[in-house]
């Protein structure tokens, strides 16, 4: 009987997490926070969902985003995609040492077919950005760029590396780079056309 109850409650964790991930995936957001106030209620023990909670408060409640990740990385302490996922919203949150914990975990468990090393990379080259090693950063932001050219983010953060540092021209070619791989282009168009306009000032 308690077989059954253990594999009843894995068989509604799983469902939670996919109807989660799937809402978010949607951006439906108002639907995934409802959903996910639920569901943390009910596994309060799952990084994972913890994990997706504070990605939809990002959107809610930035300022709860640090709490909720910090919970996911102590649930989910062997896991480097939780912990990679937990690093970025606890960096997003402020929590500096916090997210250099869990980089420092994550790269310490990951084997190099790790699906999340571009994810893990530009997590370690914020944090080095944050910490003024600017070569480190620049190695680890271009490599998680290069892993995966699709993802807006990594481009964004690249090209916003180099343009803090002067580096306008290398700004644009990141981005004129990205806008050949990712699917949503607006905000990368936006924000290439400011970069070299002030790259021509």
């Amino acid at each position: 009987m308690l077989k059954i109850k253990g594999r009843q409650q894995k068989k509604k964790l799983a469902a939670a997490q996919l109807r989660a991930r799937q809402l978010l995936t949607a951006r439906k957001e108002r639907e995934a926070l409802e959903f996910l106030e639920e569901a943390v209620e009910l596994f309060p023990l799952d990084p994972e969902l913890r994990l997706l909670y504070a990605t939809i408060l990002l959107a809610f409640r930035p300022e709860a985003v640090a709490t909720e990740a910090a919970k996911a990385a102590e649930l989910g302490p062997d896991d480097p995609a939780i912990l990679v996922g937990a690093g970025h919203r606890l960096l997003f949150g402020g929590k500096l040492d916090a997210a250099r914990s869990c980089a420092r975990r994550a790269s310490n468990l990951v084997q190099p077919d790790f699906a999340l090393m571009p994810s893990l990379l530009n997590l370690t080259g914020l944090i080095a950005a944050f910490d003024g090693d600017d070569r480190q950063a620049e190695i680890d932001l271009r490599s998680a760029f290069e892993g995966e050219p699709a993802n807006g983010h990594f481009a964004k953060n690249l090209a916003v590396f180099f343009a803090e540092r002067g580096r306008l021209h290398d700004g644009v070619q990141v981005l004129d780079e990205a806008l050949k791989h990712v699917e949503n282009k607006d905000d990368l168009e936006r924000m290439r056309a400011r970069m070299a306009a002030e790259a021509r000032s």
